[in-house]
């Protein structure tokens, strides 16, 4: 074995940051061309997996099942024991789905896959933000069992979190499975209870944009089981992720360098990269507008007497007037997370002396 196979061996890991990436292939195939940003490129136009790792924080999930797997409950009696008990199963099955992830990211991390949409953001604003505005976090591995599928939340379950079959085939519980979910990040209240607010959001890994809650975001109730969370104590959390933050297995690594050197057409996702509720070329373009407008007006304010909620409530009204206004999030502090950068001053509490 030579000294640049014991290098290269040594380079092997089973995932990478860009830089790491990086360094390994341009030691596999002698080279010094490849940069982040151009692997981040073809990352993105071969719509690849990537991942961010999260620790410190609970998601909170929407989860999916298969309508198909339950047709057999229009034959049973909604008032009647059997449904009592699918019923009881499915919901048990549900709250665990919930639970079991947000409690590894909690304690232990996860990786979780970025969307089409992040990665163009990296690549193009090099930052993303991760909230429920977006809510589309769509898969998650955990951290010891990288080999796992991001999109089966059952990797992080045991077999007896899941439906059993009762009274036979017939009703098929041993069927009835999540075949999609989307997750949030959020601080319930045991989090804030154990630590404190503010010891809490500095536990976690990521940049922490913003954090409100889910009351005040008019969020009515929450659509599913677990009880744990809910709007009335809970804070939802808008993260960010860079460039720096992204994650690359081997495998996917080993995929795209296949790819390349098989000449494969890259992915073209242009008409669906948008296809999810609320992302739409139109709401980036007035991300773009408020953030433009915004650091005008403060280059402007050389008395430093704009705060951040002033701002806020005239970058509102500017895009209304510019026909942006349907873009327009739930409420005004949502704002400040469009912004790519905000002075010192603008922070500061109350309003300065005229």
């Amino acid at each position: 074995m030579s000294n640049n196979d014991i290098a290269l061996s040594f380079d092997t890991a089973e995932y990478y940051n860009l830089q790491e990436a990086c360094d390994y292939l341009n030691r596999k195939f002698e080279t010094d061309n490849i940069s982040p940003k151009k692997l981040l490129k073809r990352i993105y136009e071969f719509d690849l997996d990537a991942y961010i790792y999260g620790r410190g924080f609970y998601l909170m999930g929407s989860h999916y099942l298969d309508e198909d797997k339950l047709d057999f409950l229009d034959d049973l009696d909604k008032d009647g024991e059997d449904y009592q008990i699918y019923t009881t199963q499915i919901d048990a099955y549900l709250f665990f789905c919930d639970v079991k992830p947000s409690l590894t990211c909690k304690e232990l991390g996860v990786f979780i896959q970025l969307s089409h949409r992040m990665i163009s953001n990296l690549l193009l604003l090099e930052r993303t933000e991760i909230s429920d505005e977006w809510a589309d976090i769509e898969g998650l591995l955990p951290h010891n069992r990288l080999n796992a599928n991001p999109k089966d939340v059952e990797e992080f379950l045991l077999p007896s979190d899941r439906p059993s079959t009762y009274k036979g085939q017939d009703y098929n519980f041993d069927k009835i499975k999540v075949v999609e979910s989307r997750y949030q990040p959020i601080l319930p209240k045991e989090s804030i209870e154990e630590y404190g607010l503010e010891k809490a959001l500095s536990r976690i890994n990521m940049r922490v944009l913003d954090h409100y809650h889910l009351e005040d975001y008019q969020i009515e109730h929450y659509e599913g089981v677990n009880s744990l969370f809910n709007n009335k104590e809970t804070y939802a959390l808008n993260l960010e992720a860079t460039p720096d933050d992204i994650l690359i297995l081997h495998k996917d690594l080993e995929l795209l360098i296949e790819l390349i050197i098989e000449n494969k057409p890259v992915i073209e996702k242009t008409e669906i990269v948008f296809k999810k509720k609320g992302v739409s070329p139109k709401l980036l373009k007035a991300k773009l507008v408020a953030d433009t407008h915004a650091q005008y007006l403060w280059s402007k304010d050389h008395d430093k007497k704009i705060r951040i909620g002033e701002m806020c409530e005239l970058i509102w009204s500017y895009l209304i007037d510019t026909g942006h206004g349907e873009m327009l999030p739930e409420r005004t502090a949502t704002l400040k997370s469009w912004l790519s950068s905000i002075p010192q001053y603008a922070s500061e509490a109350g309003r300065p002396q005229s």
